[in-house]
């Protein structure tokens, strides 16, 4: 796994980045937060930099993993019991939502969907008891099943990142790169066809279309991929089914997993790399497993017609 360790000089050169950031502007859902990000994120620590930016380049490996930042865990207070974000303008894990932003915007632009949790940019994933037995980010009972994010949607993010806050259990999140498969090139040919069908996400709970597309593209001796299965239907040719369960089948032999520490930020390659969650017993008593998320893309241009405005980060 591609990763870093800040060092402590490290640290305190980022951190008064992190403040300012955040003094100027209150919160990481402000306009003048998401124009400005980039321009902040270039003050942090270089040797941070150049990682990040191997990691869009290169592709060296479909997740990486920042460690290092600290977490005040007194500070930031009980693991909410919803998503939802408190009145006040910061919340008080207000800097880790910045550090997390800020890395982000190395990689990209942070966006959010417009129908997804309010449009929040930085979202808590948190157990929340009424979803217990849901196939959500919110669940916990249950895996979450290994997918791409938001693979139903042409705009869904090149990146996802998550920074850890709180992981008593040591939950781990799950994941399966396409770069660890030696591909047959006859039983993968139909994944490179538009033969399949994907639903729309429950996360996403405006939208009832469907659309047909491939689940592997690009370069087909390096291939990206969207694939869902548990959103996707089971398609009608014994070909493209016996395509999709190969392909399935392979992820799930090298599906494996990082229990993320507080403070460690894992960035996952979305176009590289499918994720989930093992399922855990959750408390719902202030100390679960508590998760901050960001969306982050590389073509802020390419939702243009989807987003009410130039500079707009919500997605319709």
């Amino acid at each position: 796994m591609h990763r870093i360790e800040l060092t402590a000089e490290e640290v305190e050169q980022a951190l008064p980045v992190v403040r300012e950031a955040l003094s100027r502007h209150g919160s990481v859902e402000s306009p003048g937060f998401l124009e400005e990000a980039t321009v902040y994120a270039h003050e942090l620590p270089r040797r941070l930099r150049s990682f990040l930016n191997a990691f869009r380049l290169e592709e060296p490996s479909g997740v990486c993993v920042v460690a290092g930042y600290p977490v005040d865990d007194a500070r930031i207070g009980p693991t909410p019991s919803d998503w939802r974000k408190p009145a006040e303008k910061s919340p008080p894990a207000a800097e880790e939502e910045v550090f997390l932003a800020l890395c982000g915007s190395l990689l990209g632009d942070l966006f959010s969907w417009a129908h997804q949790r309010d449009g929040l940019i930085c979202q808590d994933l948190v157990p929340i008891e009424r979803d217990a037995g849901a196939m959500l980010g919110s669940g916990s009972a249950l895996e979450l099943v290994w997918h791409t994010e938001d693979a139903r949607y042409s705009y869904r993010g090149d990146y996802i990142g998550l920074m850890c806050l709180r992981n008593p259990d040591a939950v781990p999140t799950t994941y399966a790169s396409i770069d660890d498969i030696e591909l047959d090139p006859e039983r993968a040919a139909p994944l490179f066809e538009p033969r399949f069908v994907f639903r729309p996400d429950p996360s996403h709970p405006t939208d009832t279309g469907c659309e047909r597309a491939s689940i592997l593209f690009g370069d087909p001796s390096s291939p990206y991929l969207r694939f869902d299965p548990y959103s996707m239907d089971r398609p009608e040719d014994e070909e493209a089914r016996a395509a999709m369960d190969y392909l399935a089948g392979e992820l799930d032999r090298r599906l494996t997993g990082v229990a993320l520490r507080p403070g460690e930020c894992l960035f996952i390659d979305n176009y590289k790399v499918v994720h989930g969650r093992s399922a855990f017993k959750a408390r719902f008593d202030g100390t679960d497993r508590w998760l901050k998320r960001v969306n982050i893309t590389r073509d802020l241009r390419r939702s243009r017609s989807a987003r009410r405005g130039v500079a707009g980060r919500l997605v319709f």
